[in-house]
């Protein structure tokens, strides 16, 4: 199968390029109108061969108590951040949105786009991945801009395998940038809790990117040293992903988010 070649850190600065002046409230208007994971018991297992039932014990409770601090942290650095971060949380659900909406669009679509077996089964866990991303934001007070989307080639993107793995790498590529971009700015503002939440979802996405890598039979599948700076904030997002054709709804090219699960065999770690 001819390998098409990757999606790269030119074609996000190429969007940001064709809106030179647009800022995120100039784009407002138009959004309203964006296994390689070891299971726990795995991660336990050396921890308990040998030890007894109560050790086990203790440590699967200082897991949940560890959780439950980390949690308390997101609340409370969250809170602390009121209105400064609410503009963060809203970008951040409409985008886990959108590409919620492209990969259930692509698992739909799934005998057309030629993805069958372990290919469809990761689209399927990405897609819950998504979903899970989207409702930690809303429940963080994140509001979605639009709930329609729209793709650089329309319907085509559906209907094409080339396309549909072009689309999935640049889409991939922007997260990962955007998500670079948030661990900076949580940084700033002094946030080390959302500045380490925000490398957490990037781990995600990062897999989603090297998945669609897979799928394309690309050599290698994993080929960044270091992921690359493209955006200097994270409220640039809007701006690159309208400029890239993910926010421009119009007949023909207007695909609305359904909600979907939030579980799926084998993926893990589903809370921060």
């Amino acid at each position: 199968m001819k390998i098409m070649n990757e999606m790269n850190t030119s074609e996000v600065r190429k969007a940001l390029d064709e809106v030179p002046g647009e800022s995120l409230a100039a784009t407002s208007d138009l959004m309203t109108s964006l296994s390689a994971h070891k299971s726990r018991r795995w991660l336990l297992r050396g921890a308990a061969a040998g030890a007894t039932g109560l050790a086990v014990t203790g440590i699967t409770a200082a897991l949940t108590a560890t959780n439950a601090m980390h949690a308390q942290a997101v609340h409370a650095e969250a809170a602390f951040g009121g209105g400064d971060l609410s503009e963060f949380f809203n970008i951040l659900a409409t985008g886990e949105e959108l590409f919620a909406t492209f990969y259930r669009l692509g698992i739909a679509h799934h005998q057309q786009l030629g993805i069958n077996g372990d290919a469809l089964i990761a689209l399927e866990a990405i897609r819950v991945e998504e979903e899970i991303h989207r409702r930690f934001a809303i429940a963080h007070g994140g509001v979605p801009a639009t709930t329609h989307f729209s793709f650089p080639h329309g319907a085509h993107t559906f209907q094409n395998r080339a396309l549909f793995l072009e689309t999935q790498q640049l889409a991939e590529e922007l997260t990962n940038g955007a998500l670079l971009a948030w661990i900076n700015d949580m940084a700033k503002m002094g946030l080390p809790r959302l500045a380490q939440i925000g490398g957490q979802l990037m781990q995600v996405e990062g897999g989603h990117r090297v998945v669609g890598r897979v799928i394309l039979d690309a050599d290698p599948w994993d080929n960044w040293g270091f992921g690359p700076v493209v955006l200097s904030s994270f409220l640039q997002v809007p701006a690159a992903v309208k400029a890239a054709g993910f926010l421009s709804p119009r007949p023909g090219n207007d695909f609305q988010y359904q909600p979907g699960p939030t579980s799926f065999p084998g993926v893990i770690h589903t809370r921060p």
